[in-house]
């Protein structure tokens, strides 16, 4: 009978320290606060290996450390940024399959450098067109800020066209910011843009190669340094 009680009063023991635990465990994470970096980072991998629903490709998995150096920005702070500001912008979004292929490389070099990624999803603020019966229709005009950021980058912005099933093309009278688009600034002046990932990737759900990935660095690289660079430029040999 002794023995018996001893038993159960260890499965007991067991048992409240297992509670503890749990509940221990729930409440730190409850508590844990959601860092920009952590949400970016769970934005993006929620995604790993699913299947996109429209066209049946499977995702690129991505990678993306927990302390990586992303910031959310606003439309208002990214036109800040490009009005007066210094940085680094990243325009994309998770569900685009090229962006899934910069995103890790981008983050790795980013902490490396120590060098803040300023963020803004542009899946739901661009305009949106469609041509039909030999007519370009607008479905949903950009936001304001939209507009704004269009017109700061102009000069780096390719026009945008639309074609139809023929091949004609039809101008939307209008510059467009595709994904993903990356933009370093200083001091108000673009110093680098780079649109898309690298000329070899022909599907953006291919998954780049160890050369491929070594270019796409250095290119990241080199904008980012891009900014850099301009503030030894003091004196009339830069």
């Amino acid at each position: 009978m002794e023995n018996k009680n001893k038993i159960i009063l260890a499965l007991l023991m067991i048992l409240t320290i297992s509670v503890v635990g749990v509940c221990t465990f729930r409440v730190l994470n409850k508590n844990k606060e959601i860092t920009d970096a952590i949400k970016f980072r769970e934005e993006y991998i929620e995604l790993n290996n699913k299947v996109n629903e429209n066209n049946g490709k499977k995702y690129v998995e991505v990678t993306i450390d927990e302390d990586n150096t992303v910031k959310y920005a606003t439309e208002k702070k990214i036109v800040e940024l490009l009005e007066n500001g210094t940085g680094v912008i990243y325009f994309g979004f998770s569900t685009c399959p090229w962006c899934r292929s910069l995103v890790s490389t981008l983050t790795d070099v980013a902490k490396s450098k120590n060098e803040i990624i300023y963020y803004l999803d542009v899946h739901n603020i661009r305009s949106t067109y469609e041509v039909k019966d030999g007519k370009l229709n607008q479905l949903k005009e950009g936001t304001s800020n939209y507009y704004k950021i269009l017109d700061l980058l102009k000069e780096e912005l390719e026009d945008f066209y639309l074609s139809d099933e023929e091949g004609n093309k039809y101008d939307t009278k209008e510059k467009r910011l595709y994904a993903p688009t990356l933009v370093a600034v200083k001091d108000g002046k673009v110093t680098k843009v780079h649109v898309g990932t690298i000329e070899s990737q022909e599907n953006g759900y291919d998954i780049l190669n160890n050369d491929q990935l070594k270019e796409l660095e250095n290119i990241i690289k080199d904008l980012i340094n891009s900014k850099n660079e301009n503030e030894a430029c003091t004196n009339e040999k830069c």
